[in-house]
């Protein structure tokens, strides 16, 4: 029994990757004439999306590639080996913060110019409110240490006569009325931080994404990651799978999937703005272009 159970322990692992290897052939050599079979893999709630509505964006994803060759070429699994994960991180978060704000983006220059416009506006508003804590805080300091010292000093006289304890009193109110004031001023400035952040985080990838030639755009404090890549496709020692990690809206969340699968079927990326594999998920389009056609067609030895 012993023997057996390693065996088994020692077989199974092999026999999956070889299971994984093997499809990966089948879909290299045999294209489209057996379904790719998807699974849901990690899940974050912080998305604010349902596991059904996630997966029902996938099914309108495969469908763009189905339908206009009537071939079923994905199909939902709960072992799929295609395991579609869903990732929050520092993306989302900068999505999210944008969207709070009132500030949505697309992957345009214009749309990019603008974004780099508040950027640069929020920073300056930073800048001045970072002086005004400053200020405030070196006076808070100036007026604690004088209180401080006239207390220690009727302190060891024995303590204060009425009419100085009274006086001591009121400004011990206004003391904390400073503080409170300077607390405000503290949550304006880390206001103030988050968004010049979140910015920037996005508009790194923009000028990634579109090429254009400036330099890094700083943020400030914790430390964020460089990439924006909304979506990943890989495929690694028999094991597929795809990350999604930003969306802002269900439209986007589809051609994300659609441009992912593409991947996954082996495609590249193709010409034309509008494109499921344009590299750049700019369009509202959820129909497959003549490029993504043309491509899709070839992969699958369809004239």
């Amino acid at each position: 029994m012993v023997i057996a159970g390693l065996a088994y322990a020692y077989r199974g692992p092999i026999q999956e990757q070889f299971g994984g290897l093997v499809a990966n052939l089948e879909a290299t050599f045999t294209p489209c004439q057996k379904p790719i079979a998807y699974s849901l893999g990690t899940f974050d709630t912080r998305f604010g999306i349902s596991k059904e509505s996630f997966l029902r964006a996938v099914a309108d994803a495969e469908a763009i590639w189905e339908k206009p060759i009537g071939k079923n070429l994905f199909q939902y699994s709960s072992d799929g080996r295609l395991a579609v994960h869903l990732i929050y991180d520092y993306r989302q978060e900068a999505t999210d913060k944008l969207k709070r704000l009132g500030i949505t983006v697309d992957a345009s220059r214009a749309s990019y110019d603008s974004l780099k416009v508040k950027y640069y506006e929020v920073k300056s508003a930073l800048m001045q409110s970072q002086k005004q804590y400053e200020t405030a805080l070196a006076l808070y300091k100036q007026h604690l240490d004088s209180y401080n010292q006239e207390v220690e000093s009727w302190n060891a006289k024995g303590g204060a006569p009425r009419s100085e304890f009274v006086r001591l009193s009121s400004e011990k109110q206004s003391l904390d009325a400073e503080l409170s004031a300077l607390k405000s001023l503290q949550d304006t400035v880390n206001g103030y931080v988050d968004e010049v952040n979140s910015i920037a985080v996005v508009l790194n990838g923009m000028a990634n994404a579109l090429n254009v030639d400036v330099g890094k755009y700083n943020t400030i404090g914790a430390s964020r990651g460089e990439e924006f890549t909304e979506g990943d496709y890989q495929s690694k020692g028999g094991e597929q799978k795809i990350d999604i990690y930003e969306f802002s809206t269900q439209n986007k969340l589809v051609r994300v999937l659609a441009h992912e699968l593409g991947h996954a079927l082996g495609l590249e990326h193709v010409e034309g703005s509008t494109s499921i594999m344009y590299e750049l998920n700019q369009s509202t389009n959820e129909k497959l272009s003549s490029q993504d056609l043309a491509a899709l067609k070839s992969k699958c030895g369809i004239k």
